[in-house]
């Protein structure tokens, strides 16, 4: 589990008890979205297959019945704890099965992102040119000129960045044709086309500021949400986030966020309060995908009680509107703290850290960071320059410590120098197609001699290589790059198996492609005549897990031409 919360760990135990009765009272807020909660839960939330859509939109549907038969009691799987060591969390009440569905959460808010293309501000699709004629931000057309939008805008258009009104506009038309038609024909086309550019340098000025100023939308929202409802107000001020003066992100907010909320939109007089507003959004947010492709900020409260674990015992998805779906990835006993990773699985340590500390301020200490092999997979190992072997680093949890040769020669390096090697191969990645398979198979080549055949680096370019065979013919590969490719498939199912719970996303994309590449190397070896029916059974736990997961949500990679596979091969290897 994680270290210490930032603002839970300091916060005086009556802080924390207050805290927990706001969000047990969130809690009960969202049971109508969460059918499972139920004593006596209709039969579809069994089913595992579930999809995340389905699972999001049953919750109403069974409230209602259950309503008519009288209601029916909770049964909440989870329930919200506090300690000094790990602040306001949550903790199974109940054993969970991998795969169930935990927690279905609407967002309290949805924002758009500080480094966002042109949105619209109401559904969040990607804008074209429209945009709103009270305050100039980006919206699909006259339909998304919404109550919420409205309630935004009237704060949104003290920037004036709306441009002329249709009025003023007409008017500098009508003018401009009066000069125009008195200059002579040569002037008069001229004058046109400097007329023109002028014209959308400042329409394009007018949305570039648009977009610069989208990192102050998540406070304006934030504003107003509060003073629409109490609960929301509780459940914000209740979240982690405090303010650190001396930090450098502190200094970025005042400048590009209180100063303009406070001072130039006057949506507040409170800058302590907006401060804080910042500092909920930076650890609090998740970056949720939508379904139409574009990403967006989410503030989910219950979720954000999720305790930290580099290799957790849950994983959010979210369907196509937003709702976050919490699933169990993996078995969790009554009385173990639900967990979820705050970071990126297939980083090596040196990374996750860095990334912790700065995004969430607090140091991981679970089982996978303390260990400086990293469960086993070396993945943050560089080669030692003595005799080959993986490079460790002597205190994982301490940045600045010596690595030390794993192999036993006395050769050491400098965190600095270990960090020297990343950037030299960052260098070397530069500008690489994620989607080009040879060049993604050369850079491997170029840095076997640097890096251990596991290291976090080598084992992405793998990864993007199977992504890349996702939807091709594998019958067209010769026997050697089908070979290749198959070691390839089991150093990564390898790895992801002691890193990740078996119901990942990662995890059952990895075991797809593993089980495709296994299947055509069976199909080839029936042909010349081999028994194959044990490997095909030996595939069952990973064709099982893969059938569960990959049909939650219809983004991920599509599972039952290779379950048809599958039988083929299995009625036919008798």
């Amino acid at each position: 589990m994680s270290g210490p919360r930032p603002d839970d760990a300091m916060a005086p135990q009556g802080a924390l008890g207050e805290g927990v009765a706001v969000f047990e009272e969130y809690l009960a807020h969202l049971a109508p979205h969460n059918p499972q909660w139920l004593a006596s839960p209709p039969p579809w939330c069994a089913d595992l297959r579930l999809s995340n859509e389905e699972a999001a939109g049953g919750g109403e549907r069974a409230f209602g019945e259950a309503a008519a038969r009288g209601g029916d009691a909770l049964a909440v799987p989870l329930k919200i704890a506090a300690s000094d060591v790990l602040g306001r969390h949550l903790v199974a009440s109940r054993s969970i099965a991998p795969g169930e569905v935990v927690i279905v959460e609407p967002p309290l808010l949805l924002a758009l992102r500080a480094k966002s293309p042109p949105y619209c501000s109401t559904c969040f699709r990607r804008a074209r040119d429209y945009t709103c004629p009270a305050c100039g931000f980006f919206l699909c057309d006259e339909g998304c000129l919404t109550k919420r939008h409205r309630e935004e805008c009237c704060f949104l258009q003290r920037l004036g960045l709306a441009g002329p009104s249709k009025e003023a506009q007409q008017k500098e038309e009508r003018e401009l044709r009066e000069r125009l038609a008195a200059m002579a024909p040569q002037d008069r086309a001229q004058a046109e086309a400097l007329l023109q550019r002028a014209k959308l340098t400042a329409t394009q000025q007018r949305h570039y500021e648009v977009l610069r100023h989208y990192i102050v939308v998540p406070a304006i929202q934030t504003l107003v949400a509060m003073s629409r409802s109490e609960l929301t107000r509780r459940a914000v001020l209740a979240l982690q986030g405090r303010p650190d003066e001396a930090s450098q992100r502190f200094r970025v907010n005042q400048r590009r966020i209180v100063d303009v909320v406070v001072g130039t939109l006057q949506a507040s007089t409170d800058a302590a309060l907006v401060h804080r507003i910042c500092s909920v959004w930076d650890t609090n947010g998740f970056e949720v995908p939508l379904g139409w492709g574009t990403r967006v900020h989410g503030l989910y409260p219950l979720a954000s009680l999720l305790t930290h674990d580099c290799r957790a015992n849950t994983q959010q998805w979210f369907t196509a509107g937003g709702t976050l779906v919490l699933r169990a990835v993996d078995h969790i006993a009554a009385g173990q703290v639900v967990t979820t990773s705050y970071t990126d699985p297939q980083w090596a340590t040196m990374l996750r850290q860095d990334h912790l500390r700065v995004s969430k301020q607090f140091t991981c200490t679970c089982q996978r960071c303390a260990d400086p092999t990293e469960m086993g997979t070396f993945m943050g190992s560089p080669k030692c320059s003595g005799c080959g072997g993986p490079m460790v680093s002597s205190a994982p949890l301490d940045p600045s410590a010596v690595w030390v040769c794993h192999a036993g020669c006395a050769h050491t390096a400098s965190a600095k120098q270990v960090a020297g090697v990343g950037a030299s191969v960052g260098a070397k990645l530069g500008g690489l197609d994620p989607t080009d398979g040879a060049a993604i198979g050369t850079a491997a080549d170029h840095l076997k001699d640097l890096l251990h055949p596991t290291h976090h680096v080598l084992m992405q370019l793998h990864v993007s290589t199977l992504r890349t065979m996702a939807d091709k013919d594998l019958r067209e590969l010769s026997d050697e790059a089908l070979e290749t490719l198959a070691a390839i498939a089991r150093l990564v199912v390898g790895v992801v198996r002691k890193l990740e719970a078996p119901l990942t996303r990662l995890s059952v994309r990895m075991f797809r492609e593993d089980i495709r590449v296994r299947l055509e190397v069976l199909r080839r070896q029936k042909l010349r005549g081999q028994c194959i029916e044990e490997e095909l059974k030996d595939l069952a736990p990973m064709l099982a897990d893969c059938e569960i997961a990959l049909g939650w949500d219809v983004r991920m990679p599509a599972f039952e031409p290779v379950l048809q596979e599958y039988r083929s091969l299995l009625n036919t290897s008798g």
